[in-house]
């Protein structure tokens, strides 16, 4: 009976950080480059339960030879990890200067204030007074681009080469490069927040790759990459961890009901 407890007990923390993890997904369905979560779960303790007895399928046979038949189960469940889906997202014009969606793998780099790197997929940029190209966050982006005062035309083309067009000039001229990071296993990069990500020891070290180069996609300009969640089945995941919930409720009651009752018999 407390094995009963238990596995109810393991079984809901399981699934409470599965709603979480369900809910940020919905609640992210529209914020722009954002990453889906998926959790992964195991059993937890698995344990042999002898199940049946069948005849040796061999070359003895008779009434006295017999073997076993077992059947794994486990005392519960936890979960493994939460892995993150890194395929693109709906890209969708948005005709701003200054957006960016990348077509394909790698990601955009920023510098944080204690002087690291985070990495993200969204490109909904805006310049500083001084003229800083910025995150959505406020992170400057790394390398780092500057663009002069009075631009009429802010130009960015497929390898990420950024060109204004100031005043009256005739020609565009070049004032940066968007360079775009890549890492030897993307999924072990760990998320930090803010859509942002860092590099780890299982996500190796990342390389930064000009745009259309080495297996990294191209920039599109005056679009963006929205999130690679699709709301309905999202929500059909969240009815069916609440639908779960609802069993491990009552397979806790059902258990302290019996209890209970064991409890007045030896009284």
């Amino acid at each position: 009976m407390l094995s009963q407890l238990f596995m109810a007990k393991s079984a809901f923390f399981a699934f409470e950080r599965k709603m979480q993890v369900v809910a940020n997904n919905i609640s992210n369905s529209q914020t722009v480059g954002y990453k889906k979560r998926r959790v992964e779960m195991e059993s937890l303790f698995p344990l042999v339960l002898e199940r049946t007895y069948s005849e040796f399928e061999d070359n003895v046979s008779g009434a006295g030879n017999k073997r076993k038949r077992f059947m794994e189960y486990g005392q519960g469940v936890r979960i493994v990890d939460i892995t993150k889906d890194f395929s693109v997202g709906t890209i969708e014009v948005t005709n701003q200067q200054l957006d960016m969606a990348i077509q394909g793998k790698g990601m955009f780099q920023f510098r944080m204030p204690d002087g690291s790197f985070s990495y993200s997929r969204a490109g909904n940029f805006h310049i500083d007074p001084e003229g800083n190209l910025l995150s959505p966050n406020g992170h400057p982006l790394e390398p780092a681009i500057r663009v002069p005062r009075n631009v009429t035309e802010f130009i960015i083309n497929e390898e990420g080469r950024v060109f204004v067009r100031v005043g009256d000039d005739a020609q565009p001229r070049e004032v940066g490069q968007v360079m775009l990071a890549k890492f030897p296993n993307e999924g072990g990069i760990k998320a930090i927040g803010q859509n942002l990500f860092k590099e780890t020891i299982a996500s190796g070290q990342s390389e930064l790759v000009i745009p259309g180069r080495d297996g990294v996609g191209n920039i599109k300009q005056r679009a963006l990459e929205f999130s690679n969640v699709n709301i309905v089945e999202e929500m059909m995941e969240m009815l069916l961890t609440q639908r779960s919930f609802e069993l491990i409720v009552k397979t806790i009651q059902s258990a302290d009901s019996m209890l209970k009752i064991a409890s007045d018999i030896n009284k």
